[in-house]
């Protein structure tokens, strides 16, 4: 069998390649280790593309037969069959086509680049300077309701009405809406079988991408589409679509919500600027609109046209003036492979934020060594005596400064806070 392997495979290459090949090919979990030095990466890529390419093939196949009846003459076969051919490699051309378009584009800038200026080292887009804003009153607290006030105007009211805004925030994000906006339509995106690769760092995924850059594969349309066409679209050169998924922390685009650094934080102020009661011109202008559909479809054909890492996307983005958090989502549909790191696979809550699913799909677990202390970790913090010792402080020295300011049904729960800490 041939992988396509950018280099003549070793025989340890080959048996990994065939062995992980047998694997997907009966739906079973594998655990495969190779020693240092052996190509690893190559071969996870190039055993599992190649098994993923020659999947859609068969079930490009299966489909055009499916759309057929045997009891009919055989003309009207061969011509529905030809029929559901055409429609779906039409479909599959246009989005080739595209891509190709962007990748000229592309190369074109690029070689433009480097005449110009002479070689350097990519730049993060924590370079750029953020906004600080110095106003005390970003720092007041919004009205709030404790779970206990809550209940009770509950059961005097009989409905949940009374409850303040960032109360009712707060509860949807516990029922899993991570967003007030509403789900995206389903895209004419194919939900077909895809590749889910993590590893640990971001680090470890950019050196995967580059190892995704040598190889090529034959088009997943079956080469004998049609003998007496003259317009074979199977010949139509089909790149790897990849994907890079992160976090908010890495995509974020905001210079205002990038300021705070801290995860949470980030996450916090992201879904805040997102709320109903937000005014336009305060909500974040980077996320996706029902207005934006031909911008995310410009960001979905520069993320899919070469393989990018997670800094390339966010510079997309930023390009763009898209938020590539957000514009990812339904780029995953159409994408072969996409990379992320364990946290976004391993927690329920950030697949659900992600709109990701993994049912029916390949999972490959990079440094699987590593992955009950990657749980672990996701699953558990530790809290010293000195930072508990800090927080005292902090909040009692918030507590003097904006005691005055503050409603006394916040007042009493910061004082709740400083006495639990004690």
């Amino acid at each position: 069998m041939d992988f396509h392997h950018p280099y003549k495979p070793y025989d340890i290459q080959l048996q990994f390649m065939q062995a992980l090949y047998a694997c997907l090919e009966d739906s079973k979990v594998a655990v495969f280790e190779s020693p240092t030095g052996t190509g690893k990466s190559l071969s996870l890529i190039c055993g599992s593309l190649t098994w993923l390419r020659d999947h859609k093939r068969k079930a490009f196949q299966e489909s055009v037969d499916a759309t057929c009846d045997d009891d009919e003459p055989e003309w009207m076969i061969e011509h529905a069959k030809r029929e559901s051919r055409r429609a779906i490699t039409e479909k599959r051309q246009e989005l080739e086509a595209r891509l190709a378009k962007i990748r000229q584009e592309e190369g074109r800038l690029k070689q433009a680049q480097d005449s110009a200026d002479r070689p350097r080292k990519k730049q993060r887009l924590d370079d750029s300077a953020p906004e600080l804003v110095d106003d005390d009153d970003q720092f007041v607290l919004d009205d709030y309701d404790s779970d206990t006030d809550n209940q009770k105007r509950q059961n005097d009211s009989g409905n949940s009405d009374g409850l303040s805004a960032s109360t009712l925030a707060l509860l949807e994000r516990f029922q899993g809406k991570f967003s007030t906006q509403k789900k995206e339509k389903e895209d004419d995106g194919d939900d077909e079988i895809k590749i889910f690769f993590c590893s640990r760092t971001h680090s470890q995924l950019s050196q995967f991408a580059g190892e995704l850059r040598r190889v090529t594969f034959p088009s997943s349309l079956p080469s004998d589409l049609d003998p007496e066409s003259k317009d074979d679209l199977s010949k139509l050169e089909e790149r790897v679509k990849h994907l890079s998924l992160g976090s908010r922390k890495n995509l974020c685009i905001n210079p205002k919500v990038r300021a705070l650094e801290n995860n949470t934080a980030i996450n916090e102020k992201c879904l805040d600027l997102q709320q109903a009661g937000v005014a336009a011109d305060k909500k974040c202008p980077f996320i996706p609109s029902k207005d934006d559909e031909a911008l995310a479809l410009e960001f979905r054909d520069h993320a899919l046209a070469t393989v990018k890492d997670i800094e390339d996307i966010a510079q997309v983005g930023k390009k763009l003036g898209i938020c590539p958090y957000y514009a990812s989502r339904p780029v995953i549909k159409h994408s072969e492979i996409v990379t992320l790191p364990y946290p976004l696979l391993l927690q329920r809550s950030a697949r659900e934020a992600l709109n990701l699913s993994v049912k029916g799909h390949i999972v490959i677990i990079d440094e699987a060594h590593n992955l009950m202390d990657a749980i672990a970790g996701i699953h558990s913090v530790a809290v010293s005596l000195s930072q508990l010792q800090t927080a005292i402080g902090q909040l009692t020295t918030y507590a003097r400064k904006f005691k005055n300011r503050l409603k006394g049904k916040n007042r009493n729960y910061v004082a709740q806070v400083i006495r639990l800490d004690h």
